[in-house]
């Protein structure tokens, strides 16, 4: 029974570390022809009907009762996660390019760490020694993919300032979400999913409302959306539907802390899916990835350690 359902479990987040890698580049195809903006809200709002008929199916009526005080903590998260994070995001990698494509993906594997940072600010408890060590390591591993191995790429190629400080603006936004959770612990993750979902996608038609009356972006075509439709397909069924209720189920059977571990297959799918389209992939640009995940991946397993020597009954010193 354990055995089973440790495999169920592999396979559910394997699916969906494998459906979140091949957005980027499927993403990234769109954008070429349709604004971050407006694609989000395709994306959303089609992501929103399917959650909302999943959830009205798993846990009815009630299922979408939320109490008026938190209305507002909930819109608030729903615009950081549904709104700012995939505005940001999508439109630094538009910017980039390629290597925007590369970076976003290999920015979120950084989520969990980063967390653990930002918690350090709002509740001033210190992370361990090693996350804190492994942090930096990860990022100058990330830095050396936005750079390739030399800090002149940035001086002689500034454009690419502003794509990276949209892209960290957007990481930032889906860790206060994740932290967030915490706020509605009495709610199923699919509940707190959709109804973020569904408020996230108000907050993006009041920002496109305004940015399009201003001239900043223009209504897509319909020609344009028949242009992406299997990429909208793609990003809204696949990466949006499936891949979230499968890294659900997979974190339930595995738990979080093994089920994050498949989170690192994004940025390696990522990387394939670029190299099979013809993308140069420096061995600085590969070193960088390798060297962010290794450091990901040897975090996890350092907590895992701390936490069996301080739960084993003949050990109190913790390490």
């Amino acid at each position: 029974m354990v055995k089973n359902k440790i495999v169920k479990g592999v396979i559910a987040c394997t699916i969906a570390g494998v459906a979140f890698g091949a957005q980027w580049p499927v993403a990234g195809s769109a954008l070429k022809l349709i604004d971050p903006y407006y694609f989000t809200l395709l994306r959303y709002g089609i992501v929103a009907v399917i959650l909302a008929m999943i959830l009205l199916i798993s846990e009815g009526k009630k299922g979408f009762k939320v109490e008026k005080k938190q209305l507002l903590p909930i819109f608030f998260m729903g615009t950081l996660a549904f709104c700012v994070f995939n505005f940001f995001v999508f439109a630094g990698q538009q910017m980039a390019g390629t290597s925007g494509t590369i970076l976003a993906s290999l920015l979120m594997t950084l989520v969990p760490m980063i967390s653990v940072l930002v918690l350090w600010v709002i509740t001033k408890e210190r992370p361990r020694s090693y996350t804190l060590i492994l942090a930096v390591i990860s990022l100058v591993g990330v830095l050396l993919v936005i750079t390739k191995g030399s800090l002149q790429v940035i001086r002689q190629d500034s454009h690419m300032l502003l794509p990276m400080l949209l892209m960290i603006i957007s990481v930032l936004a889906w860790v206060f979400y994740t932290i967030g959770e915490s706020q509605f612990a009495m709610w199923s993750p699919l509940k707190y999913t959709t109804i973020s979902c569904l408020f996230g996608n108000i907050a993006s038609i009041i920002v496109i409302i305004i940015m399009t009356g201003v001239g900043m972006v223009k209504v897509p075509t319909l020609q344009t959306i028949v242009d992406i439709k299997f990429q909208l397909g793609y990003m809204s069924l696949i990466a949006g539907v499936l891949g979230v209720l499968m890294w659900n189920i997979g974190n339930t059977l595995l738990t979080p802390q093994n089920g994050s571990l498949f989170m690192n297959l994004a940025p390696i799918v990522t990387l394939i899916v670029e190299v099979a389209q013809g993308y140069h992939l420096s061995g600085v640009e590969l070193a960088g990835a390798i060297i962010t995940v290794f450091a990901i991946i040897m975090n996890n397993v350092l907590n895992r350690v701390v936490q069996a020597h301080e739960w084993s009954p003949q050990k109190d010193t913790k390490i």
